[in-house]
C-alpha cells in the first residue's frame, strides 16, 4: 500500500474511481463528530469481518514504524464533495464505499480537514465532477488489540471503541488516515484523468480574477444567482471570451500578469472550445484554471 502512485482509475470491485494510495506515513486524519462514531464503529466492524472472511483486504500486518502489537486494517473509503454544508461549501465528506449500501449521506463517516483541503480540495472536486462514478481512495484504521485487563464489559463506552475479529480478538479503533498522494502528484493526476475522460474540460486548481465585459456583470446577475457555475471558452484569434451561455462574461489574453496564457494555449489546442469553472463573488468574476504559470517568463 506504500507504492508510488501511478494513475486514477475505476476500480472493478467496488466501481469507484480510485486514486492510487500515497505513502501511509503522510496519511491524513479524517474529523469524526459524535453522531458518526456509531457508523464509523459499524464500517470497520463490517470491514474487519469482511477481511476475515475472504481474506480480500490481506492479514493484518504489524503497521511499519509503530510500537509492537499495532496493526493496520486498510480500507476504501468514498470521498464526497459536500457543498451543502453550511460552514464549509468546500466540504468532502469521508463515506464508506457504495457497496455498504444507501446514500452517501447514510454511509458518512467524517469530514476532510480544511487545512488539508487547501491544497487538496480543489483536485479531488474536479475528480469528483468528471464522471458519474463515485470518488474513492484508499485508507487504514489502526487497531489495537485489546488485553483482558484492558477490556472492561460494565463500560459500554468503551464497548462501543472496539471491535471483534472473526478469532475472538477485540481491537481498539483509531480514526481513519486517508493514504491521499502528494497535492503535486494528485493535481497531475488528476489532469492526466481528465484528458482521457472529459479532454475539453479545463480543471480549477487555481482561481485569478478577470474583468467584466461591459453590462456582462448586470445581464448574468438576471439570468442566474449562483455563485459557482460552469463557463465555455472560445478562442477568437488571440483571445478567449469567457461566455455563460451566449452571454460574454469576459475575454482572456496573454500577457498582463500571464496567469492565463497556459489556458488560453489549451483552447487553442482543443481546437478554440474548453469548459472551465467560474465564480462570483461579492460583484466580482474569479475563473479557475489548471496552470498559470506565464508562458514567457519575467
Amino acid at each position: 500500500m506504500d507504492g508510488t502512485p501511478q494513475s486514477i482509475a475505476v476500480d472493478p470491485a467496488s466501481g469507484m474511481l480510485m486514486i492510487p494510495a500515497g505513502k501511509a506515513k503522510f496519511a491524513l486524519g479524517v474529523g469524526l463528530w459524535d453522531d458518526t462514531l456509531e457508523p464509523f464503529d459499524a464500517f470497520v466492524q463490517r470491514e474487519l469481518s469482511d477481511a476475515g472472511r475472504q481474506k480480500r483486504k490481506g492479514s493484518l500486518t504489524p503497521a511499519p514504524g509503530s510500537f509492537e502489537g499495532e496493526r493496520r486494517l486498510h480500507v476504501a473509503v468514498q470521498l464526497v464533495p459536500r457543498p451543502d454544508n453550511d460552514y464549509n461549501p468546500h466540504a468532502i465528506s469521508v463515506a464508506a464505499p457504495p457497496s455498504h449500501g444507501g446514500t452517501y449521506i447514510d454511509r458518512h463517516l467524517g469530514y476532510m480537514y480544511d487545512r488539508n483541503l487547501v491544497s487538496l480540495g480543489a483536485a479531488l472536486r474536479s475528480l469528483a465532477a468528471l464522471t458519474d462514478r463515485p470518488l474513492g481512495c484508499h485508507a487504514f484504521v489502526g487497531l489495537t488489540p485489546c488485553h483482558r485487563d484492558e477490556c472492561d464489559a460494565d463500560d459500554p463506552e468503551g464497548a462501543a471503541r472496539r471491535v471483534r475479529a472473526a478469532d475472538g480478538t477485540e481491537y481498539g479503533i483509531d480514526s481513519p488516515r486517508l493514504m491521499l498522494p502528494w497535492w503535486e502528484e494528485l493535481q497531475r493526476m488528476a489532469v492526466s484523468c481528465a484528458r482521457t475522460v472529459r479532454p475539453e474540460r479545463i480543471l480549477g486548481f487555481i482561481g485569478h480574477w478577470t474583468s467584466w465585459e461591459p453590462g456582462a456583470r448586470e445581464a448574468f446577475a438576471e439570468r442566474t444567482r449562483d455563485k459557482e457555475f460552469t463557463v465555455t471558452l472560445r478562442a477568437e484569434q488571440q483571445v478567449v471570451r469567457v461566455c455563460y451561455e451566449d452571454l460574454c462574461l469576459s475575454t482572456l489574453k496573454t500577457g498582463f500578469g500571464g496567469y492565463f496564457d497556459r489556458t488560453i494555449q489549451r483552447v487553442q489546442e482543443l481546437g478554440g472550445t474548453a469548459t472551465a469553472q467560474a465564480e462570483e463573488h461579492r460583484g466580482a468574476l474569479k475563473l479557475l484554471v489548471e496552470d498559470d504559470t506565464p508562458l514567457i517568463a519575467g
